[in-house]
């Protein structure tokens, strides 16, 4: 176990987390989305050719 009340399968924590570095500015392409209660599908579809014979890709 570990120290922390974090839920389970959380990491444990680091000791001395920002004590060292300077603090930057950070630009982030992020937002947020609130989505009603229903089912969210996500599909990644990655389709590639067969190979041809060399002869055939000019």
């Amino acid at each position: 176990t570990f120290g922390g009340s974090a839920g389970a399968g959380a990491s444990p924590r680091r000791p001395g987390i920002g004590t060292v570095g300077k603090p930057i500015k950070l630009l982030a392409n992020y937002f947020e989305v609130d989505i009603p209660k229903i089912d969210v599908y996500h599909y990644e579809v990655d389709i590639k050719p067969d190979k041809c014979p060399r002869r055939v890709n000019r």
